[in-house]
């Protein structure tokens, strides 16, 4: 996926600072540009990325977002926590139903699910920086282009 922006700063090892619109595709989320707020402010993001091409402070560039590193990245933030949230139901339940017949089974499931939802994302959340560390979750400088070869709509101000 293409996205267009302009490079505010360039950063150690090849690493770069650019101001994004939000692309349509993006939807509204909320994670890169937050749910309250100006919307206007919401529709541009900092992000750091690679910047193998050597693009100076200024210029616009088209970057790459890799369409796989992209969907392991849904896969883990949205799947992976309903799977703790499943298997905690269903341990709950069975563990509730075989050890604890005083305790209603289906609460204890949903809230053991809830307990190990929660574990989940607090463990991707602490792995955050060891994803975003690599290169394999940042988006590429892939060109330097020139603002007429950018559609109107994604344009940085």
């Amino acid at each position: 996926m293409d996205h267009f922006g302009k490079v505010v700063e360039l950063a150690e090892d090849d690493k770069a600072l650019v101001r994004v619109r939000k692309n349509s595709i993006c939807g509204n989320c909320g994670r890169c540009g937050g749910l309250f707020g100006d919307p206007e402010k919401r529709q541009e993001m900092l992000v750091e990325v690679n910047n193998p091409i050597g693009a100076k402070a200024g210029q616009m560039v088209r970057l790459e977002a890799r369409a796989g590193e992209m969907l392991l990245a849904a896969f883990l933030l949205y799947f992976v926590p309903l799977v703790g949230l499943l298997l905690g139901i269903i341990a709950g339940r069975s563990w509730a139903l075989n050890s604890l017949p005083s305790v209603n089974p289906d609460l204890f499931g949903l809230g053991l699910g809830l307990v190990l939802m929660v574990l989940v994302f607090l463990f991707l959340r602490l792995s955050e920086k060891r994803f975003t560390r690599g290169k394999r979750f940042k988006a590429v400088i892939t060109a330097v282009v020139s603002e007429d070869e950018i559609p109107e709509y994604v344009l940085p101000e």
